[in-house]
């Protein structure tokens, strides 16, 4: 058993997590706009999820690429499960003072400031790729202000993907007002944990796999509270477990296969983010080698890389019409280093500390 105090998660595996997640949302922003496997991210479209399955069944070389292009819903749990998790750990188990509105507001402010910039260069390098302007300008403040998510009759996302910035705020919200704790974790407050996960799960359940009503509710918390309800729950009763590299390795694939398997159907779909948050600790507590250091450090500007990579793709995609996997490698070598740019711009500056 652990020690003490041990948690379930460092710090270092809280960033590789989110390093995996951001390269699979970098290669499905490149990949499903170059013809790989598209995707089911708001809606579940079954001829989509057929079309993964013969891939699978009839494996190749783009095999890995399709799998990423096609479930990338699956790595915005992982950012979400250690978001959870790492506010627990901060607000809840830290000598760190907290007031709500000073936390929403804190929140707010550096999530603005982290897409304004991007947002700003997003447009402009549109409108030079293009020849167009994106959408209206209402469209795109209500987004820069984290609003736009909330537009029930026009949701106009594409082709940037600082929905979920809005998202977020939302969960911060919940968090601060409803969910955060110090110490005692009474019965009626579980209850009101599972209450939040099984109402937004039912939710969609009864949605029109195909319509427009999951469509709004997965660009907003509805869509998302599951994992990030996970976290909390996994920093608040499991930094217990302890368990040996070889039992984690089993636990990622039993999880892993699980999560492959929900991708098949909408109503095991919905609730596939549940393997998955299994598989993203467990694969990260069996392999060691995960632990580099500049796999770290990629987590740890993980924030910057998301919102500075459709600037890049923007750029980049369509340069060479054969050469697929040189134009990829460029987009994420040169995305990785503005993103580096610029957390050192929002250091210098004191907005992200």
């Amino acid at each position: 058993m652990a020690k003490p105090g041990t948690p379930l998660l460092t710090r270092d595996e809280g960033l590789i997590i989110k390093a995996l997640c951001i390269i699979i949302v970098m290669l499905h922003n490149y990949l499903h706009l170059r013809g790989f496997a598209a995707e089911n991210e708001f809606q579940f479209f079954q001829e989509r999820s057929d079309a993964m399955w013969q891939m699978l069944l009839h494996p190749n070389l783009d095999l890995p690429l399709n799998f990423a292009s096609h479930a990338v819903t699956y790595a915005l749990v992982g950012f979400l499960f250690v978001s959870g998790y790492g506010l627990v750990k901060k607000y809840e188990q830290s000598p760190v003072s907290f007031s709500r509105w000073r936390f929403i507001g804190l929140h707010y402010i550096k999530l603005v400031s982290l897409v304004l910039l991007p947002m700003i260069l997003a447009f402009v390098a549109f409108w030079f790729v293009r020849d167009y302007w994106p959408l209206n300008w209402r469209d795109r403040l209500a987004e820069l202000l984290l609003l736009g998510n909330l537009h029930y009759k026009n949701i106009s996302i594409y082709p940037f993907v600082y929905w979920y910035l809005g998202m977020a705020m939302q969960l911060y919200l919940i968090y601060a007002l409803l969910l955060h704790r110090r110490q005692s974790y009474p019965w009626w407050h579980q209850l009101l944990l599972l209450a939040l996960v099984a109402g937004c799960g039912i939710a969609q359940m009864i949605c029109v796999p195909t319509g427009y009503t999951i469509y709004f509710l997965r660009v907003n918390f509805v869509g998302y509270v599951g994992p990030f309800v996970a976290g909390i729950l996994a920093a608040r009763h499991l930094d217990h477990i302890s368990l040996k590299p070889w039992q984690w390795g089993l636990m990622a694939l039993v999880s892993g296969i699980i999560m492959v398997w929900s991708l098949w159907n909408f109503y095991t779909w919905l609730w596939g983010w549940l393997p998955t948050a299994v598989f993203v600790v467990s694969l990260v507590k069996a392999c060691r080698f995960l632990q580099w250091r500049p796999i770290v450090w990629l987590g740890s500007v993980s924030a910057m890389v998301y919102v500075i990579h459709p600037i890049v793709r923007e750029l980049v995609i369509g340069f060479t019409h054969h050469h697929i996997r040189l134009e990829l490698l460029v987009y994420l070598v040169v995305s990785v280093l503005f993103a580096a740019g610029y957390a050192w711009l929002l250091r210098h500056i004191k907005v992200h500390r």
